[in-house]
């Protein structure tokens, strides 16, 4: 959490248990977070890792095995979701097909015996928020995807819970309304000032939109962090598999903190942050992207006064318009190494499939992972 921030959401120790005996399913392990007030926190995850148990936890769908909920500091485990000051967004946006998008958005208002004049004010309120307010009176058979979700977000919204939980509510969209619907989620999450804890698999989502992420596995929280500490410094080799490309290799400690060798004797230089002793087997993790790519492959296997230098032979070229991904075979290292080579006025793609290349890697661009 920021510092200096409040903690809106704070689990402790936070088991759920499905089934019993041999059926017995964990779902969640002991995981404890925090949340700040007033931040875009998400959950991300592969399926199974137990993000959507942790949300309808916190919504109150569920009740915990072991261990505590607060929010603002309240103790709420235990409590009914329609006594919790939470609202939820799901992935089927669960509107009302025969009411207007205005009923809709009002519905839960009425439900909790608001004066009518006041509702109308509110939802007026609402629509303007989310861009729908010419389309009050449709239906939501007559909207597209991306107006649905306008419209659930609205009705979500317009009671002002103090913590907005949405349950991959992208994810039902096309790409282009997916990348239109980021930009408007963290807009009404900054204008609203309400806390955001948002699920979803996808990594480019979390990235763009969140303040921290916590990247979640077999019912854990690997690491918490923001988007760019979680992309930049993983802990651990599944948090740099899942978020983005990475390329691992092998390696042993040739200097403390400083120098690695690879298979095939290339030395890499970088920064350990977890103090391996000389001669300590590590994996190295280098993003496609912080590498380069050089003409010709018969130079120096390491360069004992900088960056290190590997060589070998493309194997494969993608051309994706912004930039090009080439796939090496690497001299002495076995798998494919991914190299992205950003495109620039209308640049194609430099080296052809079989061409012999270097691949200079920089002190900046080696992770040492503890696993």
């Amino acid at each position: 959490m920021r510092d200096g921030a409040v903690a809106a959401i704070d689990v402790r120790d936070l088991t759920k248990v499905f089934g019993s005996g041999t059926d017995q399913v964990r779902a969640l392990d002991r995981v404890s977070l925090t949340i700040a007030r007033n931040e875009f926190f998400t959950l991300l995850g592969p399926s199974g890792c137990g993000k959507t148990t942790l949300l309808r936890l916190i919504a109150g769908f569920e009740q915990p095995s072991q261990g505590e909920i607060f929010l603002d500091g309240e103790d709420i485990a235990g409590r009914p979701p329609f006594k919790r000051p939470v609202n939820t967004v799901f992935q089927s946006y669960a509107l009302f097909p025969n009411m207007t998008v205005a009923q809709n958005v009002a519905f839960g208002l009425e439900m909790q015996g608001w004066e009518p004049a006041r509702i109308g004010g509110r939802v007026a309120e609402m629509l303007d928020l989310v861009k729908m307010e010419r389309l009050g009176d449709r239906r939501p058979g007559q909207l597209s995807g991306g107006q649905q979700q306008r419209v659930a977000l609205a009705r979500a919204l317009a009671n002002a819970p103090r913590v907005l939980l949405l349950d991959e509510p992208l994810s039902a969209l096309d790409f282009k309304l997916r990348k239109e619907m980021q930009v408007e989620l963290k807009r009404l999450q900054r204008e609203t000032g309400i806390t955001f804890v948002f699920v979803t698999h996808d990594q480019e989502e979390a990235l763009t939109m969140s303040d921290r992420v916590a990247v979640m596995s077999d019912g854990t929280v690997q690491q918490t962090g923001g988007p760019d500490e979680i992309y930049e410094r993983p802990i651990n080799r599944f948090v740099a598999d899942f978020i983005g490309e990475t390329n691992f290799l092998p390696a042993e400690v040739a200097l403390r903190g400083a120098r690695y060798r690879v298979p095939g004797g290339a030395l890499l230089s970088g920064r350990d942050p977890h103090d391996h002793t000389e001669g300590a087997e590590v994996t190295l993790a280098l993003r496609p992207e912080r590498v380069d790519l050089l003409a010709g492959g018969d130079g120096p296997a390491g360069d004992v006064a900088g960056d290190g230098h590997l060589t070998g032979s493309v194997t494969q070229v993608v051309y994706f318009g912004t930039d090009t991904l080439y796939v090496l075979e690497i001299d002495g290292i076995p798998g494919p190494f991914q190299v992205r080579v950003q495109n620039r006025q209308g640049a194609q793609a430099d080296f052809a499939a079989g061409a012999r290349v270097g691949v200079r890697v920089g002190a900046d661009a080696v992770q040492v992972l503890v696993d």
